[in-house]
């Protein structure tokens, strides 16, 4: 299953080996195993599936992941096996928009965003990448000023019913503003200049019931 998997048939009398030397190379993975959540990633039998239909993968393709394992599986596995002494093994966990297509047609079932969440917590926690870890600690990425700012208040207002209902309301009557898609200030401008806001319904979103949430 796996291309790594090599056959040794040991000593031989006469013309063959006469000593065998096993050496084996950890490089992480017992403290990957240790990780009860973690630990999926090591059933990977390297079958490109995730990589096939993980849209960043697709718009930022192999060389991004700065490792020899890209895509899904490359943002789950390496900062597991490596830890993240540089920036770029910081960020791979969030290289990803949790859209579970990799998890839909992973062979072996490998919940890849159950463990990008996993990671996220860990690093935003500050705590180690694993259990007993590549005793690396990992500090959260500090980012740009306004968009730590927009992620708090976001994060505020999904933790407040009311206040996400007053959300949706604003976004459907302020339609008119942003009718290309991109919000209007250069902060925003920045953000939305390879992203396209998606249209707001002409009504707040209603409940199964019928009624308005």
């Amino acid at each position: 299953m796996n291309p790594y998997t090599t056959l040794w048939t040991g000593t031989t009398p006469g013309d063959g080996p006469q000593t065998f030397h096993l050496v084996l190379l950890d490089n992480g993975r017992t403290d990957t195993l240790a990780d009860t959540t973690g630990r999926q990633a090591l059933r990977c039998i390297r079958c490109s599936a995730c990589l096939n239909v993980c849209p960043v993968y697709e718009r930022a393709g192999g060389h991004a992941y700065g490792s020899p394992y890209p895509g899904p599986i490359g943002a789950i596995l390496t900062p597991q096996l490596r830890g993240t002494t540089t920036p770029i093994d910081t960020t791979l966990p969030y290289a990803s928009t949790l859209c579970g297509a990799c998890y839909d047609v992973c062979p072996v079932a490998i919940n890849i965003p159950q463990i990008l969440v996993h990671l996220r917590e860990r690093i935003t926690q500050g705590g180690p990448v694993t259990t007993r870890g590549t005793r690396t600690t990992i500090k959260p990425a500090k980012g740009h000023t306004t968009e730590r700012t927009a992620m708090r208040a976001a994060r505020w207002t999904l933790d407040h019913p009311t206040a996400w209902k007053t959300t949706q309301h604003l976004a459907t009557h302020t339609r008119a503003l942003h009718p290309h898609h991109h919000l209007p200030t250069r902060t925003a401008q920045a953000w939305t200049t390879t992203r396209d806001l998606p249209p707001h319904p002409p009504h707040p979103p209603s409940a199964p019931g019928g009624n308005t949430t």
